[in-house]
């Protein structure tokens, strides 16, 4: 396998979660369970990154592109 590219399924990927759910579940884990944002992203990128070792045992480097926002302190992570 080529571990420069992904593989495709000509699908896109369904979201589990609409993104207004999503800041719903950050704001009740900050606010409700008094877990700091920073950690959020820190398990967010973890969590990202164990999933891509698992995916891509071999792999010797990974690009993350990330936009703005939350979502681009995660992928920073």
């Amino acid at each position: 396998m080529n571990f420069r590219t992904l593989p495709t399924t000509g699908e896109l990927p369904r979201a589990l979660y609409t993104s207004e759910q999503v800041r719903g579940f950050d704001r009740l884990a900050i606010g409700e369970f008094s877990i700091p944002g920073l950690e959020l992203m820190e398990r967010a990128g973890r969590a990202a990154f164990d999933l891509l070792r698992r995916r891509w045992p071999q792999a010797q480097r990974v690009a993350v592109l990330a936009g703005t926002g939350n979502n681009a302190g995660d992928g920073f992570v």
